[in-house]
């Protein structure tokens, strides 16, 4: 049994003909005769018999129109809800955090807007908790940000990189010289932290507890610019990733002892119809970091 015989069927019952059928529905009468044949031959009923110049309803007829029309009304209703709901998402919404936004995002959004120009990227800057929460909640689309070794609950992931933050220095410092950084002497030393919300905020915040350390925290700031400018002038030192450290800066970047490592992955929900801007999204991130 197919939609489009159930189509022709309710076609016929209501406009009284196969000839009406076939005028409203553009299609040849042969076609709209036979779809009801086989629907005959398959139900092993009649369905309709002839009353004068028009064809009506048998009793088992009448049944079957009965819950025809209702299958027809719900699938009309599916389809507009959905299209419409296509419509309103042509914006996609995307969530990144700073340091993402600053160094990989800029990438990602010319090559997917020169691939899928019709598709518009409304960007949303918040730490990876946030974000990742945002996106449980209907209000993101998607995000890039910085997850565990699992995906969050009730997310779909991919990764698209793994690395690890570094402890930033000015050239002035007693580290600049070291090799690496040890989270005991980094405890020391003046330290800007992102604020709540940012996943390595939270791996800091536990790695410094499991360590018995209480760091000296000069500042609690997302801004980029302002967090190297404080180190630049020797002043504080901050966990960065070594990609949003520019030639020139005058920042040292030293690796963390014990590692600090990221993993970056696009998050989606994983329970809600996904729209063709989403799916196109997620295709692009999995063809693009394979």
């Amino acid at each position: 049994m197919k939609l489009m015989q159930l189509r022709y069927f309710s076609a016929v019952c209501h406009l009284g003909g196969v000839t009406r059928a076939a005028e409203r529905l553009h299609v040849s009468q042969p076609a709209i005769t036979a779809a009801i044949q086989n629907l005959e031959d398959e139900l092993g009923l009649l369905l309709l018999s002839r009353g004068g110049r028009t064809l009506v309803p048998t009793l088992d007829g009448e049944a079957f129109l009965a819950r025809c029309d209702g299958i027809l009304t719900e699938v009309e209703g599916l389809t507009a809800d959905f299209q419409a709901r296509s419509q309103r998402r042509s914006t996609l919404s995307v969530g990144v955090p700073p340091m993402v936004a600053f160094f990989l995002f800029p990438k990602i959004f010319a090559e997917f807007t020169g691939s899928c120009p019709e598709v518009h990227i409304r960007l949303t800057e918040a730490g990876s908790d946030t974000a990742r929460d945002m996106v449980r909640a209907g209000q993101l689309d998607l995000a890039i940000i910085a997850v565990g070794e699992t995906p969050p609950a009730a997310l779909a992931a991919h990764p698209l990189m793994r690395m690890s933050m570094m402890y930033c220095t000015g050239y002035g410092t007693p580290m600049a010289g070291r090799e690496k950084a040890e989270l005991r002497e980094i405890a020391m030393a003046p330290l800007i932290l992102f604020t709540s919300g940012y996943y390595h905020q939270t791996l800091l915040q536990t790695r410094f507890r499991d360590a018995g350390l209480t760091p000296n925290v000069l500042f609690y700031s997302n801004q980029l610019l302002t967090i190297k400018s404080f180190v630049r002038q020797n002043l504080a030192g901050a966990f960065l990733l070594p990609q949003v450290i520019e030639p020139g800066e005058n920042i040292i970047a030293l690796p963390v002892d014990p590692p600090l490592p990221l993993n970056i992955a696009v998050v989606w929900r994983r329970d809600v119809f996904l729209t063709r801007e989403i799916r196109q999204f997620i295709h692009f991130m999995r063809t693009r970091f394979e």
